[in-house]
């Protein structure tokens, strides 16, 4: 099963972190993912990929999540959490 949250903004009220240039319709985008957060964390690291946020709890959809933020090569941020 794939799970996935698209976090909508409102302009001037957003909440951190948030997209890189933020303008009308800008989103973020929340993956929920099987492996664990330290997995991927490692694994992100042997890719030279720079973390935006590491571990951090937040509230999902269905409960008590851990995140890590990163951002693609458009900046814009990208979420992956486990379901806690």
């Amino acid at each position: 099963m794939i799970n996935s949250g698209i976090n909508l903004h409102e302009l001037g009220k957003e909440f951190e972190p948030k997209a890189f240039n933020v303008k009308e319709g800008s989103a973020d985008l929340c993956f929920i993912i099987e492996t664990s957060l330290e997995e991927a964390r490692k694994h992100l690291s042997s890719l030279d990929i720079k973390l935006e946020q590491d571990i951090i709890k937040r509230t999902g959809a269905l409960g008590e999540i851990e995140s890590i933020y990163l951002r693609d090569p458009d900046k814009n941020l990208i979420e992956l959490s486990n379901y806690l």
